[in-house]
């Protein structure tokens, strides 16, 4: 979703890249805690939401600037101060080429590599610049599963537990470098060809099975088999991918829009149903 940048954001752009031109500037809205002002083929503005993403601005910038040449993928790194602006955060950041892939197919090679350069990177160097598991809605409590659990049908409240026992172990498990959420519009491609990795706010120390089940979810279910380095981070994936529709869930009950549960339900019940049954093996 794109629309023409305001003055007030074309203010922004100019403080921090005087430089370059932001003439017939476009600002997507897709992010749920960033908009991005997009003009050239050098920097895009990035633009926090709330105060919140404000305050995480910083340990994000850090962060991509200690990434920056461990991966063969382009990522976003800062090419100007922070500039805070009625209290919101704004960055100008390198432009990355390309766009999303096509969901529902992709190359299981070039899937499997990317998963396979997380996992080689050393936490140590950028354990203080990365976000807690869970950041993206906070951890499981008793409150949140008992909500969804009450949302569910009868037959999908068993799987639910289930999965839900499943944190536990998950939680044992020796951490990686997990991206947060990587698939969809926060991987661009060129011909086929991956070519940069975008929005690293949740980034975490995690179970590494979570960048198959993400990219699993983008790009076809049928992936996590192909593209996990073991058979146990594939097992691992299809128990995320189910524990990710609850999560799905969660966030829509916390929608005041009036949401579509039952549709929903169609979508995400097999999903849980299928990752109960592999929780269960």
């Amino acid at each position: 979703m794109s629309r023409p940048a305001t003055m007030e954001e074309l203010s922004i752009a100019r403080q921090l890249c005087p430089e370059l031109s932001w003439e017939n500037a476009g600002v997507n809205e897709g992010g749920q805690f960033h908009k991005v002002v997009i003009a050239n083929g050098h920097s895009v503005i990035r633009m926090a939401r709330t105060e919140e993403a404000t305050g995480q601005m910083p340990r994000s910038v850090k962060l991509l600037q200690r990434l920056e040449g461990q991966l063969d993928y382009r990522i976003p790194v800062a090419t100007s101060r922070i500039l805070q602006v009625g209290g919101l955060g704004s960055v100008a950041m390198s432009f990355i080429p390309g766009s999303a892939h096509e969901p529902h197919y992709g190359d299981p090679k070039v899937l499997g590599k990317l998963v396979n350069d997380l996992a080689a990177i050393s936490l140590e160097p950028i354990s203080e610049y990365l976000a807690a598991p869970f950041a993206f809605r906070g951890p499981w409590t008793d409150k949140r599963q008992q909500r969804c659990f009450d949302a569910l049908p009868d037959p999908l409240r068993g799987a639910a537990t289930t999965l839900w026992a499943q944190l536990d172990s998950l939680a044992q498990v020796q951490p990686g470098l997990v991206h947060g959420d990587l698939a969809g519009h926060n991987m661009h491609w060129v011909a086929q060809e991956l070519v940069g990795i975008l929005d690293w706010d949740l980034a975490a120390a995690w179970d590494p099975a979570l960048n198959s089940a993400y990219l699993s979810l983008w790009h076809g279910l049928e992936m996590a088999d192909l593209i996990a380095p073991t058979p146990d981070e594939a097992h691992r994936a299809k128990i995320w991918l189910g524990l990710m529709s609850l999560e799905r869930l969660s966030d829509t009950l916390s929608r005041t829009d009036n949401p579509r549960i039952d549709k929903l339900m169609r979508k995400i019940g097999p999903r849980i149903l299928n990752a109960a049954q592999a929780a269960g093996n």
